[in-house]
């Protein structure tokens, strides 16, 4: 077991409820005091890691589940614009005004769209190997094990469960209108006119996207810093939680002002 684990019991418990808000039901897990972090997850879906408790012990972490992701199917939905339009209707509706916010890979699109459409709440923007301007890759001509490795580079470190194939075959239609095309003209352009201070991370070994992807946000982002996480695969926070946390944390309240550790854990481009 990695020994990091352990630190799961010294974070403060998440709880679970649900809220309306655009007219579908959100689950939503929630844990911590102070600055909002608002966590938008993955095409994997919304599950607690070692990272939510780590960053839970420094922020108010508000871990949001997109509708379609749950016991529920969603055939409104029909891009990431409109989805971080729901997103932030239910942040609004918990209460929060302004927040950082966070997403990884599919979410990170979700993220830029709703920073972009409501950059006077966001204070910073995180994206952790966000899905958007990502090479062409036909998974279906990768074995499992190449999939594994594009995703992981350290399976051992967190609970690895065996595939849904029922629950992947469901929301993968959602998954698609989600991630939409490889390179979004149209979110490219976007870009170009945001102003909110923007962390980009990928890992050294990620398999789905990297560091191309990384400088074609640092192109477009006028705020933007672009790092690479050591020795961590396309889930930098499974890989890394430790040092995804320190880097996420430290932008997070910084800012401006972010810092990255003269360590071999990043790499700053």
């Amino acid at each position: 077991m990695y020994e990091a684990q352990e630190l799961i019991a010294e974070g403060p418990e998440f709880v679970e409820y649900r809220i309306a808000a655009d007219d579908f039901p959100i689950r939503c897990l929630e844990a911590g005091t102070g600055q909002p972090l608002v966590m938008l997850h993955s095409a994997g879906g919304l599950e607690l890691t070692l990272a939510h408790r780590l960053l839970a012990t420094r922020f108010r972490v508000i871990a949001l589940e997109f509708p379609g992701f749950g016991a529920e199917t969603n055939d409104r939905t029909k891009n990431a614009r409109g989805m971080a339009l729901t997103m932030a209707a239910a942040v609004e509706e918990i209460g929060v005004g302004s927040y950082a916010l966070l997403g990884a890979s599919m979410g990170g699109v979700v993220a830029c769209w709703q920073a972009i459409k409501f950059p006077d709440r966001v204070t910073a923007l995180v994206l952790e190997a966000p899905a958007a301007f990502r090479p062409e890759i036909d998974l279906s001509a990768l074995t499992p094990e190449q999939v594994m490795a594009a995703l992981h580079a350290h399976p051992e470190r967190q609970e690895i469960k065996p595939p849904d194939f029922e629950y992947q075959a469901r929301v993968r239609p959602l998954v698609e209108r989600l991630v939409g095309p490889p390179y979004d003209e149209e979110l490219a352009e976007a870009l170009v006119e945001l102003w909110v201070p923007t962390l980009v991370m990928y890992g050294t070994r990620d398999g789905m996207a990297g560091p191309e992807s990384g400088r074609v946000f640092k192109s477009l982002i006028a705020r933007c810093v672009f790092t690479l996480l050591y020795d961590a695969a396309h889930d930098l926070a499974g890989d890394r939680p430790e040092a995804y946390t320190e880097l996420v944390s430290d932008f997070v309240e910084r800012q401006e002002r972010f810092y990255i550790p003269r360590t071999s854990t990043v790499i700053n481009r």
